[in-house]
């Protein structure tokens, strides 16, 4: 069983756990059962002044082939659930895959430039940049580095996990403030929203700006049926692709999957690029054309579709603030908000951030903190990560493909610092 202490890492700075001060609330409320909401329900709910007074208001999870949202899950995500839910991250890997989640995990990450022509992609060198083994001295080597997981695979299997930890479910859910306030279970009730849109009839705390920057991705999942004959990837092996495109980085990355709704599928793929001040009239064909070069670096790789009427998806989301990020309402904790600060999709960091805000918000508030402070401070190192790839795809397309075509060890530098933070293998 985790606590906070067996997952300090280097990546967040996690409350100390001492009591600053009495605990504001009585009862907790939460608007959705997404990955960051279940996460932070769970560890309120294990704790004995709220054991019965944390309650979800959202639909059961209706699992889908469609690969909606983020699949790539950072082993590192996995400490966060585990240590929320009170549980062992063996547990959690069972619950989301069955005995077998070592076909889902990956142990090096290799990359390599691609070059469209009409049909395909071709591939330069492929070469590994990060692997299981390399780490500091007070690491644990060949511990995995990700997984491949459908969204809502992992939200079903986070939710019955958070049911046996306590969690109660209203199993419908409340659009506004007074039907949520309706459902708590005390009198000092803390209103989470764990939803992109503010709560309908709450207070207006601030003002927040629209939306300026968008990314936009095309993923879907695939079998395998030429792997080895292609030679470039591993049955373990996850691949990133870079395509310089009009002024900008197009990126894909490519991870083991295992999916009990696609049982022929073996990895799941995504091409995705970040574009400034976009239109509407950009999105459909941006859409298709990182499609194009998805199912092209996917030939190349030796892979197939699995299914893409059913397993396709395409996405145009909004790039969130990069700084401090308060709630928005007054009375309600603006978790998913805050939890997504910077740009979704780019660095595959999604159900990571999603899982430390959840937990650091919940230990603050159970150490009498704002929990707004602490979430904050837990991602900043996430973020600043965040933006330097983010700037390395809009703000320097060219340097980014030349350094990575002539001086690979440096272009990938930044991911094994990234290794070294612990914001891929879990903290061991």
């Amino acid at each position: 069983m985790l606590n906070m202490a067996d997952i300090r890492g280097r990546d967040g700075v996690l409350p100390d756990g001492r009591p600053k001060g009495p605990v504001a609330y009585d009862s907790i409320v939460v608007n959705s059962n997404g990955i960051g909401a279940i996460t932070f329900a769970a560890r309120m709910a294990r704790d004995p002044a709220f054991h019965g007074s944390v309650t979800v208001a959202a639909k059961p999870v209706a699992e889908s082939r469609r690969l909606i949202d983020g699949c790539t899950l950072r082993a590192r995500s996995v400490d966060y659930y585990a240590a929320a839910l009170g549980t062992t991250r063996k547990a959690v890997l069972a619950a989301i895959y069955g005995p077998d989640w070592r076909q889902a995990e990956t142990d090096h990450q290799r990359a390599a430039l691609g070059t469209p022509f009409k049909g395909g992609v071709a591939l330069g060198p492929c070469g590994v940049f990060m692997t299981s083994d390399k780490v500091k001295a007070d690491r644990t080597a060949h511990q995995p580095l990700a997984y491949g997981v459908r969204n809502s695979r992992l939200m079903a299997a986070l939710n019955d996990l958070a049911g046996a930890a306590g969690v109660q479910f209203a199993n419908e859910p409340a659009s506004s403030y007074d039907e949520l306030r309706a459902l708590a279970k005390g009198s000092k009730p803390l209103i989470v929203n764990g939803t992109a849109k503010p709560i309908e009839g709450a207070r207006a705390a601030m003002a927040a700006a629209s939306p300026r920057d968008f990314v936009a991705g095309a993923q879907m999942s695939f079998t395998s049926p030429r792997l080895k004959e292609a030679g470039n990837i591993g049955p373990n092996d996850s691949f990133v692709g870079m395509v310089n495109r009009d002024g900008a980085l197009d990126l894909c990355v490519f991870y083991p999957l295992l999916d009990p709704l696609s049982p022929k599928a073996r990895f799941y793929g995504i091409f995705y690029r970040a574009i400034r001040s976009a239109s509407e009239a950009d999105k459909a064909r941006e859409q298709q054309i990182l499609r194009e070069q998805l199912e092209g670096v996917a030939y190349s790789l030796g892979l197939a579709p699995d299914d893409p009427d059913e397993t396709f998806a395409a996405a145009f989301v909004p790039v969130s603030p990069w700084r401090y990020i308060a709630s928005r309402q007054e009375g309600v904790l603006d978790l998913s908000r805050i939890s997504g600060g910077g740009c979704p999709i780019i660095a595959g960091d999604g159900m990571a951030r999603a899982g430390l805000g959840g937990f650091a918000a919940a230990e603050a508030i159970l150490a009498g903190e704002a929990p707004e402070p602490a979430m904050n401070k837990a991602l900043t190192r996430w973020r600043q990560v965040n933006y330097v790839q983010f700037l390395a795809m809009t703000r320097m397309p060219n340097i980014s493909a030349f350094t990575m075509k002539t001086l690979p060890a440096l272009a990938f530098s930044g991911f094994n610092l990234q290794r070294d933070w612990d914001m891929w293998a879990g903290a061991y």
